[in-house]
């Protein structure tokens, strides 16, 4: 899986999962996992509720 871009993330913030995989070529799954992982970091859930965590802790 390739690295996101910026402009990528970016488009996460006003777009729904099915639009951004349409205008960045990656799946449907891809963009969703990407969007989890932005909403862990962006909300700490990882760190207020380590048991609500998935696998980006580990990477």
């Amino acid at each position: 899986m390739k690295a996101w871009s910026l402009e990528e993330l970016a488009l996460l913030w006003r777009h729904s999962n099915a639009e951004v995989a349409a205008m960045t070529g990656r799946s449907i799954k891809e963009v969703g996992d990407r969007r989890l992982q932005a909403n862990l970091e962006r909300n700490g859930w990882d760190k207020h509720n380590p048991e609500a965590v998935t696998k980006w802790e580990a990477a």
